[in-house]
């Protein structure tokens, strides 16, 4: 640690970590349903709060790896032996865990391989992007079996570059730590498997690693296959290898074609639009000329396999790619220290600088600051003004604690009732059966403040500010799905 803060890039380090910390405080929610449903709504379940029956259609199935579960379920225990039992709060510790420890795998590897640059400002532009691209701290504080595989393959790639120099039985240690964590990297994302043939090419063909040292590597992993195996026989009540049910299920039954199948090339075009134009660009350029002038580097060595895996598998997301995020940015950094270096561009380096500048600053403040799953935001409303009593939510055509077929029991509070009516008749109907003196409405469309004559109607919540909701210019509000709750109030 005292190495990161007493190099020259300190300022960087620093920023980048309080960076790191508000968007893990603010990043609430998923970036992908898979992310919430696989491992927070599977621990829950083996916590009790939750029925299998809630659970995505991979339980039954088995074929979803629970080490991820496993180890959210072991934080969330010793949480509670703290009496921190608020779900929103050990989601944000999760989110915090493995944002620093994404941060401090990054800031040793960019000390390590600052050393491949030829330039100063092409050291200090690779370092910045690899902490603070818009979309890395959005990226790496996600508690998802995507980030935790390409943290933990970071981890052991910086082992295997640093055993040059070590003595022999430090070296022992560096390379069963290594093939633990390839083993446990692999049982959070079986595709990693990939990244990790191309490292172990690269042992053998460009680093002429020895056969025993291999064998350690080996034996480290296989103590994270069993402890990983061990995992699933917990979730599940009997011993299975997930890998293979994955594999049977996935690929072989082609269940993954289900969720649409694109041309090999939808990776470079879904990357060129959500990675914002003309920034995209640039970093694909520079990323191919980073890969070709770096053909000996264990990271093109790694990336190589896993790109051509996934081009090939129909089934295509962006996030698929998002354990490969540091090696991406740590290469197209080479190729813009290749640029740099020529100096014959400086006018058109200059521009692209500062136009990505400009890009980059705002959507990164942006990403930093709101949620990452505005349901989440719902939730955390709800569960603080339940705290102390009982309310009773009228939800119209859907349960709030519905996302995408599925039952949201993590963050569900005890204390909230949710009853789905279908439209203003059923609305009608209850409130004149029942006649309550105050209620609370749902909808995933603004409600009207005078929908119902005998009651007070006022908004509570909605993340759309008011200020906002008051330009409704060619009546964009009803095309637009805007969550509100709503307090009615008898007069």
């Amino acid at each position: 640690m005292k190495e990161i803060f007493k190099s020259s890039y300190r300022n960087i380090f620093i920023l980048s970590l309080f960076v790191f910390i508000v968007t893990a405080y603010f990043s609430e929610g998923y970036h992908h349903p898979d992310e919430h449903f696989q491992i927070f709504e599977f621990a829950n379940y083996k916590l009790g709060n939750s029925l299998s029956t809630d659970l995505p259609w991979e339980f039954n199935a088995q074929s979803r790896q629970a080490f991820p579960a496993y180890i959210a379920f072991i934080i969330v225990k010793i949480l509670y032996s703290i009496k921190i039992s608020n779900p929103f709060f050990i989601a944000f510790i999760l989110r915090l865990l493995i944002a620093f420890s994404a941060w401090f795998i990054i800031s040793k590897l960019c000390l390590k391989l600052i050393e491949n640059f030829k330039t100063e400002n092409g050291k200090k532009l690779f370092v910045a992007m690899s902490m603070l691209m818009w979309f890395a701290p959005y990226l790496y504080v996600r508690f998802s079996s995507e980030n935790i595989a390409g943290t933990l393959l970071l981890y052991s790639i910086y082992f295997l570059i640093e055993l040059h120099g070590l003595l022999a039985n430090k070296k022992m240690f560096s390379l069963l730590g290594a093939g633990l964590l390839l083993g446990f990297a692999f049982f959070f994302r079986f595709q990693i498997g990939f990244a990790i043939a191309g490292i172990g090419f690269w042992l053998i063909i460009i680093n002429k690693m020895k056969w025993k040292n291999i064998l350690l590597l080996l034996f480290g992993s296989s103590i994270s296959a069993f402890a990983c195996i061990y995992s699933d026989y917990w979730f599940y009540g009997k011993w299975l290898l997930s890998p293979v049910n994955y594999f049977e299920t996935q690929i072989v039954h082609d269940v993954v074609s289900n969720w649409g199948v694109s041309p090999w090339w939808y990776y470079l075009k879904l990357f060129f639009i959500q990675g914002i134009p003309p920034v995209s660009l640039f970093l694909l350029i520079f990323f191919f000329i980073g890969l070709f002038k770096n053909l000996k580097s264990v990271f093109t060595w790694c990336i190589i396999p896993f790109l051509l895996a996934h081009f090939i598998v129909g089934h295509k997301e962006m996030r698929f790619l998002f354990p490969m995020l540091f090696t991406f940015i740590y290469l197209s950094a080479l190729g813009i220290d290749n640029f740099i270096a020529k100096r014959k561009y400086l006018i058109l380096g200059r521009f692209m600088l500062t136009l990505s500048l400009i890009i980059n600053i705002p959507v990164l403040i942006f990403r930093m600051l709101i949620p990452a799953q505005e349901a989440v935001s719902y939730y955390k409303f709800l569960y603080n003004y339940s705290n102390k009593k009982e309310i009773t939510l009228l939800c119209n055509e859907k349960n709030i604690y519905e996302l995408v077929g599925y039952n949201v029991n993590f963050y569900k509070s005890k204390n909230v009732k949710c009853i789905v009516l279908h439209g203003d008749q059923e609305f009608s109907k209850y409130l004149t059966e029942h006649k309550p003196d105050s209620i609370f409405m749902f909808d995933t469309k603004l409600i009207p403040e005078n929908k119902f004559s005998e009651y007070k109607n006022e908004s509570i919540f909605c993340l759309f500010p008011k200020w906002l909701l008051r330009f409704n210019i060619n009546n964009w509000e009803s095309r637009s799905r805007i969550w509100d709750i709503h307090k009615l109030k008898k007069m």
